[in-house]
C-alpha cells in the first residue's frame, strides 16, 4: 500500500512539472548586492639596527714573515738550551737543532697572535603593522521585473537579463 502511494506521489510530482508553464519576465530593475568584511592589510616598514658584529684581527699590525726581535731571542734560547745537550760534535748539532727550534716558535707565537675585533654593521629589521579597512564584494544582483503590474524580485549570482517563473 504505501509502494502505491509512493509511485502516485512520484506521478504526480513528474507530471506537474511536465504541465507547468514557464513565464519569461524581463528584468527592468538590477540592483548589485555587495557583502562588507574587515580586511587586514600588512603595512612593512623596516628599522635601522645598529649589531656588533666580531672577526678575528691581527694584533698591532705585526708582520709574521720578517725577522723581529722575538725571533733572535727564541733562536739564542734554543742555542742555549741545545748548549746544555750533547758534547763534542753532538753538541753542535744540538745547538743547530735548538736555534731553529726557538726561532720557529718564537715567529710562530707571532702569528697566533690576534685577537677579537668588533666592526659595526647596520641592519634592516622588518617592522609589520597591520590596519583594518572595510571591503565590499560584490555577491549577486536583485533583478526586478514586472508582470502584470505587479513587481517580482529575485537574487541571483549574476546579472540577468530576463526572470523565469514556473507555473
Amino acid at each position: 500500500m504505501k509502494k502505491i502511494i509512493l509511485v502516485f506521489i512520484g506521478l504526480v510530482f513528474i507530471t506537474s512539472n511536465i504541465f507547468a508553464e514557464t513565464i519569461r519576465v524581463r528584468v527592468t530593475e538590477a540592483t548589485p548586492i555587495y557583502k562588507r568584511s574587515i580586511v587586514q592589510i600588512p603595512h612593512t616598514t623596516y628599522q635601522e639596527e645598529q649589531v656588533q658584529v666580531p672577526y678575528q684581527c691581527r694584533q698591532n699590525n705585526v708582520d709574521t714573515n720578517s725577522i723581529g726581535v722575538d725571533t733572535i731571542i727564541g733562536t739564542i734560547a734554543g742555542v742555549a738550551i741545545g748548549n746544555q745537550i750533547g758534547r763534542g760534535n753532538g753538541r753542535t748539532v744540538a745547538k743547530i737543532v735548538g736555534g731553529i727550534t726557538g726561532a720557529t716558535i718564537a715567529n710562530n707565537m707571532r702569528q697566533d697572535s690576534t685577537k677579537t675585533c668588533y666592526r659595526i654593521e647596520f641592519r634592516k629589521i622588518p617592522q609589520t603593522t597591520y590596519s583594518d579597512e572595510v571591503e565590499e564584494r560584490l555577491v549577486g544582483y536583485k533583478i526586478c521585473g514586472y508582470l502584470g503590474g505587479r513587481k517580482i524580485c529575485k537574487r541571483t549570482s549574476t546579472k540577468q537579463r530576463y526572470i523565469y517563473l514556473n507555473y
